[in-house]
């Protein structure tokens, strides 16, 4: 197995082990990342307080990051406390001269009960020198009306403080909300032209000990694994979120620190690389061709049809669809673009009212769901009477899915097994093959009947009354079925 990334905090030493780098390699541990260490002070703390501080030398901070960057490097780093101008100097020179783009920058600059942390020369040196070559700084309300000058007293004001601080160099800013009244915790992320809002709910405990460390070090572990800056801070969010949520309470007697033994949301290849998809796919869709043709066989009238995982919309447009419901906003635009009228959701909840469709088609989309049951219910509300499902799916019971398992397994394609032009397996993860009777099962139980079956790639014709498809060339070992039931 392989780090997924390579990671690297320069902040101080939490002796508690709640934060500082301590905290900053327990979450970059979490997201399978290598993580490295920088030291800038020394703390002697525990949960109830801080005792002591002792600065690192600049020069042995600057050597640490020498060693790291002419051996190893980085994918992604992150500052944390960094406590006068002489370190944060250094920091600056070396980011600039190992050219490291994504640096996240948490101004370790207030304390929860107001108090400054850093002098007002290391103020200065921070604000004037590593917000320019930082790529995000996620300052708390308190951090951001230092480095704007002005006071935050709703998101109206926040909105205004991270634009005066994106102005300052730092190409993105997350203000954290955290400290704003409401019921909910909202960070907002500003690009230099739209601000993102990331809601999560209020936790209610004291075991709140290196939230800020753990956030940004979340951050930086999404962007050190090629995750967009979006992506990075959702994911980030839900981490410590849930880490908040399940704070242990026997440790230290006053603010405990966090759980970090938890697993990062995953976020949908089809969100991260819907470029790459849709290049891949129009590439090589003459190789779903016959998949496209059973598809076709069923669809009675396209123009009232909807796709529940519409994808980049070629399939659809190709067979005159007009309507999709997609959860990746990247994918959806992709459709967009090909004419398709898209709205963002899921299978398990499809964003149209009752009966208002003539087909739906759920394209390979029961392989991804949490919840299949579910995803055919809400595709028998949408339908009018006598409308149609049309399922299409690799049959779990077939070669070609067997492939995709053992491809999975070792990690790459064998091209000694597997045909020309395999389906990328980063967008194969997290599937779930389902047999052809799995299938037909979910969809009696929502109450569909008159089954239909057309299969291509292989015949099977135990689940076969139609014609069966030559297969593409290069194919002959996979199987692919659309199944189509009606709603009495």
């Amino acid at each position: 197995m392989n780090y997924e990334g390579k990671a690297l905090t320069i902040a101080g030493s939490d002796s508690g082990g709640g934060a500082g780098i301590q905290a900053d390699l327990k979450t970059f541990q979490a997201f399978n990342c290598f993580g490295m260490s920088v030291v800038t002070s020394v703390t002697s703390q525990n949960t109830q307080g801080v005792r002591s501080i002792h600065d690192i030398s600049p020069d042995i901070v600057g050597d640490q990051i020498d060693m790291i960057m002419e051996d190893m490097g980085t994918d992604a780093a992150k500052t944390g406390m960094v406590s006068n101008k002489d370190i944060i100097e250094v920091i600056i020179d070396k980011v600039k001269k190992y050219r490291i783009e994504k640096l996240v920058v948490d101004p370790v600059m207030v304390a929860k009960s107001g108090a400054r942390l850093l002098r007002e020369d290391a103020e200065s040196a921070l604000i004037a020198g590593l917000l320019p070559v930082a790529f995000l700084i996620t300052p708390n309300v308190f951090e951001a009306e230092i480095i704007s000058g002005m006071e935050i007293m709703g998101i109206e004001d926040a909105q205004e403080s991270a634009k005066i601080i994106q102005g300052n160099g730092a190409r993105f800013v997350l203000l954290k909300g955290g400290h704003l009244s409401g019921e909910k915790a909202i960070d907002l992320l500003f690009d230099g032209e739209e601000y993102t809002y990331y809601e999560a709910e209020r936790v209610a405990t004291e075991n709140t000990h290196g939230t800020g460390c753990t956030l940004s070090a979340a951050i930086t572990a999404g962007l050190s694994k090629g995750m967009s800056i979006h992506d990075a801070v959702k994911v980030a969010k839900d981490y410590i979120t849930r880490a908040i949520r399940n704070a242990p309470g026997n440790i230290g007697k006053g603010h405990g620190p966090l759980y970090h033994n938890i697993e990062p949301l995953k976020i949908s290849a089809f969100e991260e690389a819907a470029a790459d998809f849709d290049r891949w796919f129009s590439q090589n869709q003459v190789v779903f061709e016959s998949e496209l043709l059973t598809e076709k066989h069923f669809l009675s009238n396209p123009n009232n049809s909807v796709s529940i995982g519409v994808g980049d919309g070629l399939f659809a447009s190709r067979l005159g669809i007009e309507h999709g419901v997609e959860p990746a906003k990247e994918m959806a635009k992709l459709a967009e673009k090909r004419g398709i009228k898209v709205k963002i959701g899921v299978a398990e909840e499809v964003p149209f009212e009752d009966e208002r469709f003539d087909t739906v088609l759920l394209s390979t989309i029961l392989s991804y769901v949490d919840d299949p049951q579910k995803a055919v219910r809400e595709a028998y509300r949408i339908l009018k009477p006598n409308g149609h499902i049309v399922v299409s799916f690799l049959a779990r019971e077939g070669s070609y899915a067997m492939m995709y398992d053992l491809a999975y397994l070792r990690g790459k394609h064998d091209p000694e097994t597997a045909p020309p032009n395999p389906y990328p397996l980063k967008f194969i993860k997290g599937t779930h093959w389902h047999s052809t009777r799995e299938v037909s099962n979910l969809l009696k139980e929502a109450g569909f009947v008159d089954l239909k079956y057309v299969q291509t790639l292989t015949k099977h014709p135990r689940y076969t009354n139609n014609g069966i498809e030559e297969p593409i060339e290069g194919y002959e070992k996979g199987d692919y079925i659309v199944v189509q039931g009606r709603k009495p």
